[in-house]
């Protein structure tokens, strides 16, 4: 009988222990919550999805810290000249893993140029439903010199060309 008493006694220290254990691992948890900006430098990779809050927006330069083109280049597209790309950490790390469709959230900011250095203008993309439903899927927005050309849901002007791309998206990647 005192063999049957040692295993129980053993037992129940073993089961203190993981409880120990347990709230450790919780608090190691809040420590990496997800929703902590400091991975992306507390870079805004959420754009808003309308003209009014987005123009400054862009204006305040909230998406410089995304990944980027080099350098601006002359426009392959409709794009009024000089442009350069930048992509948010979800279009980033889903074109890296080659998916052939992006999550929502995923968005790219084009600066428009025209023939000089400065910035004159943005196009921009951000997909806001898992299914980009024939680019219906996506918010689309241009403002080149103060005219607003696209400002909305599945913008036919803008998929009509973006639907040729990996899921909207027709920037060459790698960024160059």
């Amino acid at each position: 009988e005192p063999t049957t008493d040692e295993p129980t006694t053993d037992t129940t220290d073993t089961t203190d222990e993981p409880t120990t254990d347990t709230t450790d691992t919780t608090d190691d948890t809040s420590d990496t919550d997800p929703t902590d900006t400091t991975d992306t430098g507390g870079v805004d990779q959420d754009p808003p999805q309308n003209g009014a809050e987005l123009l400054p927006w862009l204006e305040g330069g909230a998406y410089k810290g995304w990944k980027a083109e080099s350098a601006p280049h002359p426009s392959t597209g409709p794009h009024f000249g000089t442009v350069r790309t930048y992509i948010n950490d979800v279009l980033f790390e889903s074109l890296e893993s080659m998916n052939q469709e992006h999550p929502m959230g995923a968005a790219a900011i084009k600066e428009l140029y025209g023939d000089g250095d400065t910035v004159l203008g943005w196009s921009v993309e951000v997909k806001f439903q898992a299914n980009s439903d024939g680019g219906n899927g996506w918010y689309w927005y241009e403002n080149y010199n103060g005219n607003v050309f696209a400002d909305g849901d599945g913008v036919a002007l803008c998929y009509g060309c973006h639907a040729a791309g990996n899921d909207y998206f027709r920037s060459p990647y790698p960024l160059q």
